[in-house]
């Protein structure tokens, strides 16, 4: 091999390494190093990943941890792999861990495909190994080529932006530093470097969605575009940051239309449908929906504009009512617990700040007038014994000044409270007796005096 050759090599590899470093740094993937779990399959691009973290591990303060799962599926192609990945990691003086499943069984006992399957094994090992350890990241191998096949992938089931956004960079955890390198480079640096890898037969299966993809459609893509992986790595990409944006004005829309437990229809309506249907989805998520489909959200959006009820997904409803949203589940929660000074966090995420105000507040701060009527009580009522709890069947309420004493329900119906906010209420009770319900205010019996100089407030926050 002639000099100019071997140079031109090493220039070429040299372009590759620059790429994936600029890539692992403008993502901050190890902004402050640490302990890395190392996702290795002793395929080509695993085995580039060790190897090129291993090559940077001083420079970026790592160190690595390598985690290789034998599926059981291939015999003594799977036990020559996993040999091959622990020599590696021998020769590198890199820990290497191995966890044995056997995929097939499992994924019968889950009901789903081999591939979700040993995709959930290979990540709750990772997992597992990161808390473990203490690891700042788990690093998998995904390349730009693998991108082009999810986001192509995605794009035949009708998938968002969400979904054509493909792989991301970095994800709860997460990291993959050689997604900005094609497969084709990942086999240059390589056979740059003289590193051997294992060739994994099933890639050549066509019953695997992915590899149809790989071996019949990419291939035909290229005749269009040779550079059809990078471009749609970087179409991918810009679609990210879109959707990321959407996302955030989405979280702002969800804030100024919160209404209690619930939102304005008429703050989300006025939102565009891309920012809407994204709001809708977090709202929905927020309140435990599962997966949810295209038509879910669109289900969602319509039930804002013609109100109604419909039902999502693991027992979740939605319901528009008095023109308020909100989400119930049959299986509602219920709790109590006892009362704790000067903030209790309820088991829904709901927080309970309860205080004594002065009288200078009761006479000159303006932003407690509002929640006067209902959240003012005495002070000295509140025992260590006072909890706080969810409403019960048979509760009854006497509130002050009413003289009277009847069903929570048929008191909350007739101070014509939504049954959204019915349902959630929250209430204080001592000894069996309730000194405040949420919409009601004080009970008689708790109610403060004419010179409320024992007054405490009590002020409600929805931690949405």
């Amino acid at each position: 091999m002639n000099d100019d050759l071997i140079s031109a090599q090493k220039a070429e590899i040299l372009l590759i390494e620059q790429k994936a470093e600029q890539f692992v740094v403008s993502e901050k993937m190890f902004p402050k190093g640490g302990t890395v779990i190392v996702g290795v399959s002793g395929g080509a691009d695993s085995t580039a990943l060790l190897h090129f973290l291993k090559n940077h591990a001083e420079k970026w303060n790592l160190s690595l941890i390598a985690a290789h799962v034998n599926h059981g599926l291939r015999g003594e192609s799977a036990d020559h792999d996993e040999a091959f990945v622990k020599e590696c990691c021998q020769k590198w003086a890199i820990p290497c861990r191995v966890l044995h499943e056997d995929v097939a069984a499992l994924s019968k006992k889950r009901k789903e495909g081999l591939e979700a399957c040993g995709r959930y094994v290979r990540y709750t090992f990772f997992k597992a190994l990161a808390k473990e350890n203490g690891a700042v990241a788990i690093a998998t191998a995904h390349t730009a080529s693998d991108q082009a096949e999810t986001v192509l992938m995605h794009l035949c089931r009708g998938a968002g932006a969400k979904g054509l956004s493909g792989i991301s960079p970095v994800h709860e955890g997460i990291v993959r530093p050689l997604l900005c390198l094609t497969r084709k480079e990942i086999e240059v640096y390589c056979n740059g470097y003289h590193l051997s890898y294992c060739e994994d037969e099933t890639n050549w299966d066509l019953d695997f969605s992915r590899n149809k993809i790989r071996r019949q459609v990419i291939p035909v893509l290229k005749t269009l575009n040779p550079k059809v992986e990078t471009a749609v790595s970087g179409a991918a990409f810009r679609l990210r940051e879109d959707d990321n944006c959407l996302f955030e004005m989405a979280k702002s829309a969800l804030e100024q239309a919160a209404h209690g437990l619930g939102w304005e229809t008429s703050s989300l309506m006025k939102q565009p449908r891309p920012v809407r249907l994204r709001a809708l989805f977090l709202a929905a998520k927020k309140n435990g929906a599962g997966e949810l489909s295209a038509d879910h959200l669109l289900n969602l959006d319509l039930l804002l504009l013609q109100g109604g009820k419909i039902t999502l997904t693991l027992g979740l409803h939605a319901e528009v009512q008095q023109g308020i949203l909100f989400f119930g589940d049959p299986k509602k929660q219920r709790f109590a617990i006892p009362l704790s000074f000067p903030e209790t966090i309820l088991p829904d995420g709901r927080r309970l700040l309860v205080r004594k105000i002065s009288q200078k507040e009761l006479k000159n701060d303006s932003k407690f007038h509002n929640l006067f009527f209902f959240n003012l009580l005495n002070y000295a009522t509140i025992s260590k014994n006072t909890v706080v709890r969810t409403q019960l069947e048979g509760d009854r309420f006497r509130p002050a000044g009413r003289g009277i004493s009847k069903p929570l329900r048929r008191m909350m119906n007739e101070a014509h409270i939504p049954p959204y906010l019915r349902e959630n209420s929250i209430l204080l009770e001592r000894e069996g007796e309730i000194l405040w319900a949420e919409g009601l205010g004080a009970s008689e019996s708790a109610r403060p005096g004419v010179d409320r100089q024992n007054a405490m407030i009590i002020i409600k926050e929805n931690g949405l």
